[in-house]
């Protein structure tokens, strides 16, 4: 286990900084993200008036959590026998680019593994071991649901979209995590400054479909950086309890990708399914629970009488007296109100003492107090649903964002 763990740590720190081959596909996916990213965080800026995270603080978080996750995660595959050649590495980097191309959410190894495991079948590919491929993409997708499920209170971005004919509040929620991966292979590119060598000494998942494999083969290890994306829009549902879902399904997909993974090395047919279920079963995930968003009543809707909340900013004043998102604000220090102006020139003169009468969900009513001296309350930290919003946005613009799509936009506008 020891020697393990060293090659593995030798290996990690070698493909984050200082494996070149694939340091222009690293820019393309780094330049992508950046851009997603920056516009997510134009539509916080947009309704909040600034950001709570900036992109260095992004990069610098996806960097740590994929060190520690590609560290535990390589001795993970390599334990398991995860078995591929450079040549098959290459491949599936390349086909993540190319569909990073036509969708951002395609940014992700479900897709682009599941892609180069269907070209392996059709063309009979001999540098993709398939069964290892699965249970690459398998433990990538359990380490991205932990993930989400710890992160799940994070990053939930509000935003105003059209929803059946009226302005409704809506939460979108963007999580990458780049995930450094380690696998086992038999020749090791020429060029590489590394030439990382263990020793097989244990009995793996697929010892059986490797021939080659016997105790005391002597191994390379080759490894790259790969990139999950996690995209959601919650409208019916609080983003926090629509993170958590997802991240159960994409578990339990996981757990049955390695079943499929397990059973493929015996049967051919397993492999067609495996692959098949890998290209599918996240984007039936994806799809379903978008429509189930849209089918729904929305939680964050404008109301005629009263307010109502669709954020708390953390530390404000509605934030200390634990409100809650989606409640009516009905009135404040006795004074009804009817938009957020109206909260404002109540608190215009920065009372020392508030007391609001509240509507939950269910029909509640609720009263809430908050005293503030000396300095007074001018502002509650909340972002309101308003009736009228001059910016709105449509699910499928912010979930289909297509690189094509905009150059070839761009080059139209010019003309």
């Amino acid at each position: 286990m020891l020697e393990i763990i060293r090659a593995v740590a030798r290996q990690l720190v070698f493909s984050i900084f200082l494996d070149y081959k694939y340091i222009a596909i690293y820019l393309f996916i780094y330049i992508i993200v950046k851009a997603r990213l920056e516009i997510i965080y134009g539509f916080e800026h947009c309704i909040h008036g600034c950001r709570t995270r900036n992109i260095r603080q992004t990069m610098e978080e996806l960097l740590l959590v994929g060190l520690l996750t590609g560290f535990f995660g390589g001795i993970l595959t390599v334990c398991l026998g995860i078995y591929i050649e450079p040549e098959g590495l290459q491949s599936f980097l390349i086909t993540m680019v190319i569909l990073a191309l036509f969708n951002h959410r395609f940014v992700n190894p479900s897709y682009a593994g599941g892609l180069t495991c269907l070209y392996t079948l059709i063309f009979n590919y001999d540098k993709i071991h398939i069964p290892s491929m699965l249970v690459f993409i398998a433990t990538v997708q359990i380490i991205e649901s932990v993930l989400l499920y710890l992160t799940r209170k994070q990053d939930n971005i509000p935003i105003f979209i059209q929803h059946k004919g009226q302005i409704t509040g809506a939460f979108i929620k963007q999580k990458y995590y780049a995930v450094p991966f380690i696998f086992l292979s038999f020749s090791v590119v020429p060029y590489s400054l590394l030439v990382n060598e263990i020793t097989l000494k244990w009995g793996t998942m697929f010892k059986n479909d490797i021939a080659q494999i016997s105790a005391g083969t002597l191994f390379f290890l080759v490894g790259a950086i790969s990139v999950t994306n996690y995209s959601s829009v919650s409208i019916s549902t609080p983003p926090e309890e629509k993170c958590r879902n997802d991240s159960i399904k994409y578990l339990a997909g996981s757990l049955i990708l390695f079943i499929l993974a397990f059973f493929s090395s015996k049967a051919e047919a397993v492999k067609w399914v495996g692959t098949f279920f890998t290209l599918l079963y996240r984007e039936i995930i994806y799809r379903y629970g978008l429509y189930m968003e849209r089918k729904k009543q929305p939680l964050y809707t404008a109301v005629r009488r009263g307010v109502r909340i669709l954020e708390i900013i953390p530390g404000g004043p509605a934030d200390k007296m634990k409100m809650k998102r989606g409640e009516i604000i009905l009135n404040v220090n006795g004074k009804p109100v009817q938009t957020e102006d109206g909260i404002r020139h109540i608190l215009s003169s920065s009372p020392t003492f508030i007391w609001m009468h509240t509507e939950d969900p269910s029909g509640q009513i609720k009263i809430y107090e908050h005293k503030c001296y000396p300095d007074g309350v001018n502002d509650l930290g909340i972002i309101i649903v308003p009736r009228e919003w001059e910016v709105t946005y449509q699910v499928d613009e912010y979930e289909n964002f297509t690189i094509i799509k905009n150059i070839v936009d761009r080059f139209r506008y010019m003309k």
